[in-house]
């Protein structure tokens, strides 16, 4: 993979999506029943709907794979959404599969790929969006230097 991007921490390797990470992807949270809590494609009922996304993937070089150094698996993905790069504004977003939640991998990808984009990339800002039921998350995003800024709400 000549044009790969690759960015490191200690513990993680983010990179881009492999066409062979489909069933790696798989295994590790393709099937996590808790992520469908606030992700309408989750679980996946089949590995083919993994395959999908990866496909989706592969030509997105702000789609990552994040890799535990250690044990090579795969714990999750994290993207960042720049439709109009010229305005240096981009949108995180992130999955962990459920047996790697609560283990920091979030917050360390998170950390590097704001690293990345904001200091690398010269991004001007990072926006994030989250399920205010989702607590873990929005812990984690707060822990990471996101405030809240606004809430959408449903019509009464």
């Amino acid at each position: 993979m000549g044009n790969e991007k690759v960015a490191e921490t200690e513990r993680l390797r983010i990179r881009n999506f492999h066409r062979s990470d489909a069933s790696l992807c798989w295994e590790s949270w393709g099937q996590d029943e808790s992520l469908g809590q606030y992700i309408a494609s989750y679980p996946m009922t089949d590995l083919g709907q993994m395959e999908e996304l990866v496909r989706g993937f592969l030509s997105n070089e702000d789609a990552w794979v994040i890799e535990d150094k250690g044990s090579e698996k795969i714990v999750g993905y994290i993207t960042v959404d720049i439709p109009y790069r010229q305005l240096g504004v981009g949108e995180i977003g992130y999955v962990i599969g459920e047996k790697y939640q609560k283990h920091g991998y979030a917050f360390e990808a998170i950390h590097c790929i704001l690293a990345e984009y904001l200091i690398n990339q010269g991004l001007y800002m990072i926006e994030a969006k989250c399920n205010e039921t989702n607590h873990a998350s929005l812990k984690l995003l707060e822990k990471a230097g996101f405030h809240v800024d606004g809430r959408l709400r449903a019509e009464e």
